[in-house]
């Protein structure tokens, strides 16, 4: 949830910023996760309601309280599981990761004060991940995949549960068997790129990869169309492939000599520390949320290699709750929680779309500040106004580029935010 602070980690390795672990267990065990802490949690939670516009990610926010007990990975990642994989000390091992992702319910009270009621309509404006990405083979078009959608918040498709014994996790309630949720997914016989998400309806946006992507790498991509809309009621689905341009069924990966028949890329995540005895941070608010998972696509036949449904067993993905992937989303819209202690000022924004020229108009008198920030969280446009009722107020982004922009308008008895179009 806090940008900065996810930035800061990848800028200076990853290092422990959060609070102390053994503070943070010890809270947990005199508080263990029920119905009893989630209402006394939401007892304590500012729920301030109005204008909302955010990034979403739960291992940033379960990094500041266990970050002492989080190690830092990656995965290597293809489409063809039988892509052989050289480590530097010689050793070979395969690829059987194919795809991460993620499931968010905004209808999560671990949100605090940017969280959405069931009724509440969500737009997400922009996805992010996080991974390593070497380039072995020049002119290359390799491609990071965005998948998402939507669905019932349930065990139907689009999505599944996973149940995990009793006691499985050393901090969770030992009588319960914790369920997880994960994507539903379905391969195809004839070749693996045609196996995806169950889900009716996706949107899907391609990244192509760059040397400037090297190393580490912040991939963010804009939604099309506006956005993705969703009912904060709903869970959504997150879906990450690496895409690597001209497969062969030889490919090699040699990290001991820095050489390759395709470019590996990798997707970083956190786990557990202690493997061994489990505390169970991704599924803490098992109870409540569908939120903390990861979920993993994986294979143990190659894409698009073998005929025949028997060959075929890139058919489902599996959540494992002792990994988090950097994996984020930004989010917008108005949340009712607490609204009906705001007042009542309405807010117009015109005309919409625009040729960046554009005017903001209250129905109240109110001192206010209009804000204006790009898809990837950049402040583009700021000012402090003090509003008449049914006075407009010229906003000027003809400079700026054409796109899609969230304005905000926050101030005494004002919390709203709008969708802005420049053509």
């Amino acid at each position: 949830m806090k940008k900065v602070l996810l930035l800061a980690a990848v800028a200076f390795g990853f290092n422990a910023m959060g609070q102390d672990a053994a503070s943070a267990r010890l809270m947990q065990a005199e508080l263990p996760v029920s119905t009893a802490a989630k209402e006394k949690i939401e007892d304590i939670i500012l729920k301030r309601g109005g204008a909302v516009d955010d990034l979403y990610d739960y291992t940033d926010f379960l990094y500041q309280y266990y970050s002492s007990d989080m190690t830092l990975g990656a995965i290597t990642t293809t489409p063809d599981s039988s892509t052989v994989i050289v480590y530097s000390d010689g050793s070979s091992g395969n690829s059987y990761n194919h795809a991460v992702g993620a499931t968010y319910d905004f209808n999560y009270y671990g949100w605090g004060d940017n969280e959405f009621d069931e009724g509440d309509q969500v737009t997400i404006d922009s996805l992010f991940v996080i991974g390593g990405y070497e380039i072995y083979e020049g002119n290359r078009s390799d491609k990071i995949r965005f998948t998402i959608f939507k669905g019932a918040n349930g065990f139907s498709a689009p999505f599944s549960g996973v149940q995990y014994p009793a006691a499985y996790f050393a901090a969770l309630d030992p009588t319960v068997q914790p369920t997880a949720k994960t994507m539903a997914y379905a391969g195809s016989s004839s070749h693996g790129v045609q196996g995806g998400p169950t889900a009716a309806s996706t949107v899907t946006v391609d990244y192509t990869l760059s040397a400037s992507d090297t190393s580490v790498a912040l991939i963010g991509v804009e939604v099309p169309n506006g956005g993705f809309t969703m009912s904060g009621n709903e869970l959504l689905g997150v879906f990450v492939e690496y895409i690597p341009d001209s497969l062969t069924t030889t490919d090699t990966i040699n990290y001991q000599d820095l050489a390759g028949d395709i470019n590996p890329f990798y997707f970083y995540y956190y786990r557990e520390g202690n493997t061994s005895a489990p505390q169970g941070y991704f599924i803490q608010d098992y109870d409540s949320t569908s939120t903390n998972c990861s979920n993993f696509l994986f294979s143990e036949t190659r894409y698009g290699a073998h005929a025949g449904t028997s060959a075929w067993r890139n058919d489902q993905t599996s959540i494992n709750m002792l990994y988090s992937h950097l994996i984020w989303l930004r989010a917008s819209g108005t949340s009712s929680i607490g609204v009906d202690e705001l007042a009542a000022t309405e807010v117009s924004v015109f005309p919409n779309p625009s040729n960046g020229v554009l005017n903001v108009e209250l129905n109240a008198n109110a001192a206010a500040t209009v804000t204006v920030v790009d898809v990837l969280g950049q402040v583009v446009y700021r000012s402090n106004e003090n509003f008449v009722a049914g006075e407009r107020k010229m906003i000027n982004l003809s400079n700026k580029a054409k796109g899609m922009y969230i304005l905000t308008v926050e101030g005494e008895g004002v919390n709203t935010v709008e969708r802005i179009s420049i053509k």
